[in-house]
């Protein structure tokens, strides 16, 4: 069924004009991290991709270089936009004579080297939440891709000391202990990407470990994002860049012992229009001693909400829906909203009925002028969102950290410029204020629950951070940092004046290639 809706999708895609320029070939993924999302997705807000999704990420890399050969032969691209779809050509130039046919799909890998170092002014992963000492951390990584004839794989090994100096994790370990002597005392590298997929025009099946994001370009996606440290899965993928149904199922071995955890979350993505795209998307947690997969929470084209029967305990679940909408009404502006529910009062109906929701509302102004951009966004979540009124195993986590957005009962607001400045060199000045309640989506359901809405539970504490971002691209590293001011009252949430605390980071990576 969901292979035959793919292909009426495609097909309907395609009557309506979809970009179709080049064939279709098996592709890895660009990594989340490059350099090359921050004109992405500003080329993608102003309607000069419309082929990528809006929502979704990371793209293959052989679908990027069909969407940058349809803005091409468009005629639509200014001068500007035509040296940065240049760039990126440069960068994806196997992909691009693969699809223009140029060259024969066949076994290749590509090999980049990277070393580096990571300053900290604090440990925390997230700047509103400043938490530890400061630190310097070298950091390296080996990445490697591959591709063949209906199939893509990548692989990246990474050196971090962040890995052992994370403050969201107990004693701040995120890898077991590893000896490293005679050059230090222990190693801190993990395997962030091992995966390797089928690839069809209209079929995907993954199978391994990758960061995701499914939300708005510069923020975590409610139900997927790449704030957690990254898990094995499996993932699959129906349907065109017009219609589409994708979706991930992951066994959490965070419990250890004969508890089982499991997670699987699935969307459906419709772009209306190249102006307009919907989408609804639903996860589900669930867990137990023993507890076993249960298919009826993992069939991709099911409605876990009601598929079954309440009241049986074996039955009980935390299930989260999602509706989001991104619209560009008219040239030059871009609107996105999306509206969170987290339902965990299935089975058990006496849990009690208290609201658990996130919203965010976003508004881009992309084409202010041609090397200038503002965004202005809001995100709500309350103090109840991803947790369970059934205990911590069904609880929205996975090792600790949210498997969707991490900061609950909190209130964010934020102005965001990006400033091309020159070829290789984006700076983004912004303004960020949140608003944080004293609970935690870490923290077990209230025994008693709450009396009232649970948003800003407890002494509220204001954060209001002006700040500079930015990256620095040379021809064999980059730069990138992020350095502002937190003016915090309240701090910890115990009523006390303002503070100013300077909050930072800042990477350099030297990187090199390997044919």
């Amino acid at each position: 069924m969901a292979v035959a809706l793919a292909v009426s999708g495609a097909r309907a895609a395609e009557a309506q004009g979809a970009p179709t320029a080049g064939r279709f070939a098996a592709s890895a993924y660009l990594a989340l991290h490059h350099w090359a999302y921050d004109y992405l997705d500003l080329l993608i807000a102003r309607g000069r991709l419309p082929s990528l999704p809006q929502l979704v990420r990371p793209y293959r890399r052989a679908d990027l270089a069909l969407a940058l050969l349809a803005a091409e032969r468009s005629g639509r691209l200014g001068a500007t936009e035509g040296r940065w779809v240049e760039d990126l050509k440069h960068e994806l130039d196997a992909e691009i004579a693969l699809v223009e046919g140029r060259r024969e799909p066949e076994v290749t890998f590509g090999r980049e080297f990277a070393v580096g170092l990571k300053g900290l002014s604090q440990r925390h992963r997230d700047l509103l939440r400043p938490e530890g000492k400061s630190a310097l951390f070298p950091i390296w990584g080996l990445a490697l891709r591959g591709e063949a004839p209906g199939v893509a794989g990548g692989f990246q090994l990474r050196w971090d000391g962040h890995y052992l100096n994370d403050p969201q994790f107990p004693g701040g370990r995120v890898i077991e202990f590893r000896e490293c002597d005679p050059f230090v005392a222990e190693c801190a590298y993990r395997i962030d990407d091992a995966y390797v997929e089928i690839q069809t025009r209209y079929v995907r099946l993954f199978l391994g470990r990758m960061p995701r994001n499914w939300g708005l370009a510069g923020t975590h996606g409610f139900l997927v994002s790449s704030y957690a440290y990254t898990y094995d899965h499996i993932g699959y993928s129906f349907g065109t860049s017009r219609l589409s149904l994708r979706g991930v199922f992951a066994p959490l071995s965070d419990m250890g012992g004969d508890t089982a955890r499991y997670f699987s979350s699935h969307r459906f993505d419709w772009q209306i229009r190249d102006n307009l795209g919907l989408s609804a998307s639903e996860s589900v947690v669930y867990g137990g001693v023993n507890r076993r997969i249960d298919l009826a929470l993992t069939n991709p084209v099911n409605i876990w909400e009601i598929s079954a029967a309440r009241g049986d305990l074996e039955t009980e679940r935390n299930t989260l829906g999602l509706l989001e909408l991104w619209w560009r009404p008219w040239k030059g502006v871009v609107t996105y909203g999306g509206f969170l529910v987290d339902n965990t009062a299935v089975g058990s109906p006496a849990s009690p009925s208290i609201p658990q929701w996130g919203a965010h509302l976003g508004l881009q102004m992309p084409s202010l002028r041609p090397t200038l951009a503002l965004r202005a966004d809001l995100s709500i979540l309350n103090s109840l969102v991803y947790r369970s009124s059934h205990g911590l195993l069904e609880h929205y986590t996975v090792q600790g950290l949210s498997l969707g957005r991490d900061l609950t009962d909190a209130v964010v607001a934020s102005v965001e410029g990006d400033w091309f400045v020159r070829p290789g060199l984006i700076v983004k000045p912004q303004v960020r204020l949140a608003w944080r309640g004293q609970d935690d989506l870490r923290l077990p359901w209230p025994p008693d629950g709450y009396g009232h809405d649970p948003l800003l539970v407890g002494t509220t504490e204001t954060t209001i951070r002006p700040a500079v971002a930015g990256r620095w691209r040379f021809p064999y590293g980059d730069v990138e940092w992020d350095a502002g001011l937190n003016l915090i009252k309240n701090q910890d949430n115990v009523v006390q004046g303002w503070n100013a605390k300077f909050v930072g980071r800042v990477q350099a990576v030297w990187r090199t290639r390997f044919p």
